[in-house]
């Protein structure tokens, strides 16, 4: 049989099977497309995926994207699994999802998603959809990119005052966050023997844009009298800790003015009466170079 015979034998049967069974006469479909972003006709696809928003707020149940059952039958069985893209390289963590567990013929339906963070930062989700009824089965993995928004401010640092006072340096606007606040009763010019914890949380939050000070003569549960100085600032809920950029190991070198050195992670009294700032740099005592 010639070249170009057996062609067109090949397609009268293709056709012919395309009148009988019809574009969506399939037992079964894969519209698994991988994980790019922004592949046209997604919104058209027999299974449609729709990105809704880009931006999502701490804490806050969002209508990330819509799946639209576009087949000729319900998907009677539909679920949608989210995760993060890139998990060990994000603070923000996902706390719920909501999604369909079925489409109706012809309807649309959006799965809200709440995260957390503790600062503001892009987040690339993972959507795993699956879904079959009426003879049809689909799959579609889709990564859409949202950026958490925190609902207080994002500390960057604390602005020591000669360790006499101090004020938080924010990304954005000011607000209420929790913090404690570690301060030397009396300024030690020899090694202080304990520090004293000053606690700001929902019930009396800290002020970024109020002054460390006023804060804590007016926090009542407050037991400082009025000759100390701050050691540190501590955001527990960012697992951040500002420095006084002077301290060491239970006295201050100089009590100068100066801008917060950073350790990632809470403190108590034991760590910071062996601590010191080296460097620019926070070590615990024989950690010296």
């Amino acid at each position: 049989m010639r070249p170009l015979r057996a062609l067109s034998i090949v397609l009268a049967f293709t056709a012919a099977l395309g009148l009988i069974f019809g574009t969506a006469g399939f037992t079964a479909m894969e519209a698994q497309r991988g994980l790019a972003v922004n592949v046209t006709n997604d919104a058209s696809a027999y299974l449609g995926y729709v990105p809704l928003t880009d931006e999502v707020h701490d804490g806050e149940p969002t209508a990330v994207v819509e799946y639209r059952n576009q087949f000729g039958t319900a998907l009677d069985e539909f679920d949608v699994a989210v995760s993060i893209a890139d998990p060990g390289s994000t603070e923000v963590a996902i706390e719920s999802v909501d999604s369909p567990s079925s489409l109706d013929e012809g309807t649309a339906a959006a799965v809200n998603v709440t995260l957390r963070c503790p600062e503001r930062e892009p987040v690339s989700l993972l959507f795993e959809a699956d879904g079959s009824g009426g003879g049809v089965s689909v799959s579609l993995d889709r990564v859409h990119t949202v950026t958490c928004v925190p609902k207080g401010p994002t500390v960057t640092g604390i602005r020591f005052d000669d360790a006499a006072n101090g004020r938080a340096l924010v990304d954005g606007r000011h607000g209420e966050v929790t913090a404690n606040v570690w301060v030397a009763e009396t300024p030690p010019v020899e090694e202080a023997e304990d520090l004293t914890e000053v606690s700001f949380d929902g019930a009396t939050p800290f002020d970024t844009s109020t002054k460390i000070r006023r804060q804590v003569n007016t926090v009542p549960s407050s037991t400082v009298g009025g000759n100390w100085k701050i050691v540190a600032v501590e955001f527990p809920d960012r697992n951040l800790t500002y420095l006084h950029p002077e301290w060491n190991e239970g006295a201050y070198d100089t009590p100068k003015a100066g801008g917060g050195v950073a350790y990632d992670g809470t403190v108590d009294e034991a760590f910071l009466l062996n601590a010191s700032v080296d460097g620019g740099e926070v070590v615990e005592a024989g950690e010296e170079d």
